[in-house]
């Protein structure tokens, strides 16, 4: 056990005292510390202190890390959460900005958030974006796409962007960040009416479904993007992230993906555009940053 760990674990129970076992050791203490009352009087305001510090930065370090819920919650319930998750979850990371994974999954289960679910899939997006900010940054390698005129395109392979995953979520989690992070929609006015008018259509259509979204999230530059896949988008991105050849992913582009048996106007309407319509709008978005050959 190291020595935060040993610390928290002071803090979080009750501090005994030991008697001295001789005479001499009770003179020699009162001298030196006071009495063993006054002693420990202090060893426990010492670590109240501490304790105090630790919640008051372990609110701050959560409300950062997890700056939509922050947002989206009333400050007073946020603290009490986070100060319920401190003490079910110490910290044992030298970090604060490692602390947090359990966050959403300890929303999901509390008792007091049974008519909220939303807010836990919001954490879960937090995390994935706090995480994803932290990822390696990459630089475009526009020299690597000379392999197409080299090298077959079953020997080829994409470089994704940083932090280019894909996640699953029923609730409407990208309305739900602009909400929380859009100064424009805390204002009154007809730009909130319509979009709350829409979100709140989302929330039901939500709660109805059996299916999760899938949302794309990278990282451009210093801010991670979001965007929801349809069907042919999540087998395309599915590949890219697998690493799988760039053959596999023109294959999904064939004319004979659509048909007229298709109720999906946004997957045939994807599919038209074509692989190389594709490939630049994935260049320009940021998406791809070059080309690589599989190992």
């Amino acid at each position: 056990m190291n020595y935060q760990e040993q610390l928290i674990r002071a803090i979080f129970r009750p501090v005994s005292a030991k008697p001295a076992k001789t005479p001499t050791e009770i003179r020699s203490k009162t001298q030196a510390l006071g009495s063993p009352e006054a002693r420990l009087s202090g060893m426990t305001d010492g670590l109240d202190v501490y304790r105090n510090n630790y919640f008051e930065n372990g609110i701050r370090a959560l409300s950062i890390t997890f700056t939509s819920v922050f947002k989206l919650m009333d400050e007073s319930n946020f603290r009490a959460l986070s100060k319920e998750f401190l003490n079910a979850y110490p910290k044992t990371e030298f970090d604060w900005a490692d602390y947090g994974e359990a966050f959403p999954s300890f929303m999901m289960s509390h008792a007091n958030l049974a008519q909220t679910p939303y807010l836990a899939e919001v954490a879960e997006m937090d995390w994935h974006i706090h995480q994803i900010a932290r990822v390696q940054d990459l630089s475009f390698d526009a020299d690597s796409f000379n392999l197409l005129q080299s090298v077959p395109p079953d020997e080829i392979a994409f470089k994704a962007a940083p932090g280019l995953s894909i996640k699953a979520f029923y609730f409407p989690v990208i309305e739900l960040h602009h909400l929380a992070h859009d100064e424009r929609l805390q204002q009154p006015g007809e730009r909130r009416d319509v979009f709350m008018g829409n979100l709140n259509k989302l929330m039901h259509d939500a709660i109805k479904s059996d299916v999760p979204r899938s949302i794309l999230l990278w990282r451009p530059d210093y801010k991670t993007e979001m965007h929801q896949l349809n069907e042919l988008e999540l087998q395309t991105y599915r590949l890219l992230i697998k690493g799988k050849s760039i053959a596999e992913t023109f294959a999904l582009f064939a004319d004979d993906f659509t048909s007229d048996d298709s109720t999906n106007d946004d997957v045939n309407e994807y599919a038209s555009r074509g692989f190389e319509t594709w490939l630049g709008e994935q260049i320009s978005q940021q998406r791809i940053y070059g080309l690589r050959r599989l190992d």
